[in-house]
């Protein structure tokens, strides 16, 4: 699933937080699961973002991944990727607030990430 609202929670202990909709039909198999990896796609991913942000299917079909510290899917030539188990899940209205306990990491410092600003794609630009 793709989501436009990531957050860092904690520092210590390490947490972060996604908002799923209650309509997700991808959430309930990762709630169930009890573990999501979170993937920063990169700037050349745009084809990979659109085919995980569709309903239904399998999305993971022409998607390269390996499994991460839990199993869960770290694409490959993403920017970074965020290994979670969930601590807590609370109700806000249409959505779930998820907050996860951050397991294990790893980044490219090297790689541009994938922006999506605008309803469009967007890439940085150096000054």
């Amino acid at each position: 699933m793709t989501v436009a609202s990531f957050t860092s929670v904690s520092l210590d202990p390490p947490l972060v937080a996604f908002l799923p909709g209650k309509t997700s039909s991808t959430f309930p198999v990762i709630a169930e699961r009890g573990t999501f990896c979170v993937n920063v796609l990169a700037a050349d991913q745009e084809r990979i973002c659109s085919a995980l942000s569709v309903s239904g299917g399998d999305k993971f079909a022409e998607v390269t991944w390996h499994p991460g510290p839990h199993g869960d899917p770290v694409v490959d030539g993403a920017v970074a990727w965020i290994g979670c188990t969930i601590e807590a899940v609370h109700d806000a209205g249409d959505h779930y607030i998820v907050i996860g306990r951050v397991d294990d990491l790893d980044a490219d410092s090297t790689a541009s990430p994938l922006l999506f600003f605008q309803s469009r794609f967007n890439h940085l630009v150096s000054a």
